[in-house]
């Protein structure tokens, strides 16, 4: 295999230790390899401890299917690199400002804050976020907690559901608190306030207004929408699952406990046949906008996955913008295709991008 048609697939080192073990992970390696064989590349896995920026190498691994085995490789540089870490790190800006696009997602401010104010600029996705505000002064943000029957109060750099507290609004200034972890508490307006400040470094913290999310079966459901550049370059839905919470939860990721389900299944428990079709049209232009948007931002961001609810009248919501997606759900959801297509799409782009640079 000529090294030109090598494309790098950075790990975290703890994720290539136990891939390369045959432990379980969210990363299903081997269909890298499955995909880059039909497509003429060389994936080769390696972490930022492999890589060597002063003589633009990369110590790595190549799946070997006659030994059944991920066996090491010193090669150079790959010309397109598909990046799976989160996070920052000096070495991974630098080896990102050398390659720019061709290191495709890069790192990213992942503050919620932040992207929304990002997002808010577009004129097709602003009408289709919640409202958000940094959760600062306590008694500016009850009041602003008092506008809506329900709020979500969130870490601004977060994952999987954790920490997140639920806050519904009973009118007369009392207020029910759902903490992450504990029992619900009824508050008056001065007890909310003292209990805001009580969480730590509040900085870090912002309150989002709740969406009355359509439900199945009595639980509320949002979906999981994977957004990825493909085999032209272009932005393209890779695939859509639903989350429903279980039980008296209000939590619908599947850290928390929530069910992956098929969207058309979800759907058509809510609404016509005639209008789920718009539904899906209607969360894919919003997915693609938004992934537009952020590309303005971040030229070299080619993989997301958005969570997108609806409410009860089909209008869809974007909750959050997740980096790097961990891709779990579509096979959780019994979809084998939309789950391949998440493998196969980045290595379409990195086709795409090596093509690009041979112009």
């Amino acid at each position: 295999m000529n090294c030109s048609n090598n494309v790098g697939i950075l790990l975290s080192s703890q994720h290539l230790h136990r891939i390369r073990a045959g432990f379980a992970t969210h990363e299903r390696a081997k269909l890298y390899f499955q995909f880059g064989k039909r497509l003429g590349l060389q994936p080769v896995l390696f972490d930022l401890g492999g890589l060597d920026l002063t003589n633009r190498r990369i110590r790595g691994y190549v799946w070997h299917p006659t030994f059944r085995s991920y066996i090491p490789v010193h090669r150079p540089l790959p010309p397109v690199v598909h990046n799976r870490m989160l996070g920052y790190s000096p070495k991974l800006t630098r080896l990102s400002q050398k390659m720019r696009k061709r290191l495709f997602n890069p790192p990213v401010r992942r503050n919620k804050v932040f992207i929304h104010r990002l997002l808010s600029r577009n004129t097709t996705v602003r009408t289709h976020l919640p409202a958000m505000i940094p959760l600062r002064e306590t008694t500016k943000a009850v009041a602003w907690i008092n506008k809506y029957p329900v709020v979500f109060i969130k870490p601004v750099i977060g994952s999987l559901g954790q920490n997140i507290i639920r806050v519904e609004n009973m009118g007369k200034g009392s207020f029910l608190v759902h903490p992450y972890k504990g029992k619900r508490t009824r508050m008056s307006a001065s007890g909310l306030a003292r209990y805001l400040g009580t969480l730590k470094q509040r900085r870090y913290y912002l309150v989002q207004q709740g969406i009355p999310l359509a439900r199945f079966n009595g639980a509320p459901f949002d979906f999981r929408v994977s957004v990825q550049k493909g085999r032209f370059g272009r932005w393209e839905i890779s695939g859509i699952a639903a989350k429903v919470a279980r039980g008296q939860r209000h939590m619908t990721n599947i850290a928390q406990n929530g069910k992956a389900m098929r969207a058309r299944t979800v759907l058509n428990h809510c609404f016509t046949k005639q209008r789920i079709q718009a539904i899906l049209n209607r969360i894919s232009h919003l997915s693609i906008a938004t992934c537009k948007e952020l590309e303005k931002t971040w030229p070299a961001f080619a993989d997301a996955g958005l969570d997108v609810g609806i409410d009860k009248k089909g209008r869809p919501w974007l909750i959050e913008v997740n980096f790097r997606d961990l891709r779990i759900i579509f096979p959780l959801a019994g979809d084998k295709n939309m789950f391949q297509r998440t493998y196969l799409n980045p290595l379409l782009y990195a086709a795409f991008l090596c093509t690009k640079q041979r112009d």
